[in-house]
């Protein structure tokens, strides 16, 4: 639901200029209305906005709020249904630190952040599941402790995700844990330094560093930290290097880089592939095709020879570029 929220809104600035934000379970559609429309008449034009809006008409402020506010009763109906049955209770603080930090600042549309405003401050769901397994829901959000360890079933009944040692299929497994792929059951996701093949087996925020001989979970590296992929930055970005003598090839070690004919830079396998030899004693042509006389071997005069990565990869300080508007108008709904 936490996602569903943010789609809603679609990306906004921090800040708390002009707006304040206070919501209860009767008004939160209203009070999401305002953030965006606040968003929306600070930094979009005006055809941005009614075709945000889904109308061929100009819009003031005001009416913005009125279509925001149906569009978003229209969505999260379910879940007003599910405050007033008591399935889900309603958080408001929550969703006020979340708001707050959506509301783009006084004249600023645009930004370069290292991180998103409203990251953390949305990071808990303001709706939160009061079903207990085995008790009756229509929607997942209704049971307690959906989406990480329940969910509501087929037969609307809330159950339980399976746990540690407990048979799984896909990512159906409880919060902390992965289907193994060898034995089909949920397993613990691994610590820093534990062994892996691939980041979905590591806890949060770690990633699987196959760039050792046995590869484990690690840390992702900082800004200027030397870095192997982009899976192994916090940015998300490694700066390759470059293979040598290529002006296109990027790299990030050296096995990223094609072998090549030391005489005129082709890639190459074998040293076949750079040209003929001589076989010895003989000096006839041989080549991967023919076979040299007895006690004769075939001698490549050009090598295929491994290429190395030169420069030094490193990742990339942790920025996003926000343009407010885009980010908003960029959503089909709130």
């Amino acid at each position: 639901m936490r996602v569903a929220l943010i789609s809603i809104l679609g990306l906004f600035a921090c800040g708390e200029d002009g707006v304040t934000v206070s919501t209860s379970s009767d008004n939160f559609c209203s009070e999401i209305a305002e953030v965006a429309c606040h968003n929306l008449y600070q930094c979009c034009t005006e055809g941005e906005i009614e075709s945000y809006l889904g109308v061929q008409d100009p819009r003031t402020e005001v009416q913005c709020r009125e279509d925001a506010k149906t569009l978003c009763e229209r969505q999260y109906y379910g879940v007003v249904d599910s405050i007033r049955e008591k399935r889900v209770s309603f958080d408001g603080a929550k969703l006020d630190a979340c708001l707050t930090a959506m509301v783009a600042p006084d004249g600023v549309c645009s930004d370069v952040v290292m991180e998103i405003p409203w990251t953390m401050a949305c990071k808990e769901n303001p709706f939160v599941g009061q079903v207990a397994i085995g008790g009756t829901c229509l929607f997942a959000y209704d049971c307690a402790g959906s989406p990480k360890d329940t969910f509501c079933g087929t037969d609307q009944k809330c159950k339980a995700k399976p746990t540690a040692g407990f048979p799984c299929t896909g990512s159906n497994c409880a919060d902390g844990l992965y289907c193994s792929s060898t034995n089909s059951t949920c397993t613990p996701r691994g610590a820093l330094g534990a062994p892996c093949t691939q980041t979905n087996e590591c806890g949060e925020e770690l990633y699987c560093d196959t760039s050792q001989t046995m590869p484990v979970c690690a840390d992702p590296k900082m800004g200027g930290e030397e870095c192997t992929s982009n899976a192994g930055c916090k940015s998300n970005k490694c700066i390759p290097g470059m293979c040598a003598g290529s002006t296109f090839d990027s790299c990030f070690k050296d096995s990223d880089c094609d072998k090549r004919c030391g005489g005129n830079g082709n890639a190459c396998t074998t040293a076949s592939d750079c040209g003929n030899g001589t076989c010895t004693n003989f000096g006839t042509t041989c080549n991967e095709f023919t076979t040299c006389p007895t006690g004769s071997q075939c001698v490549y005069t050009t090598d295929c020879v491994a290429v190395e990565c030169v420069g030094d990869p490193v990742c990339t300080l942790e920025y996003v570029p926000i343009n407010y508007c885009s980010a908003v108008t960029g959503s089909n709904s709130f």
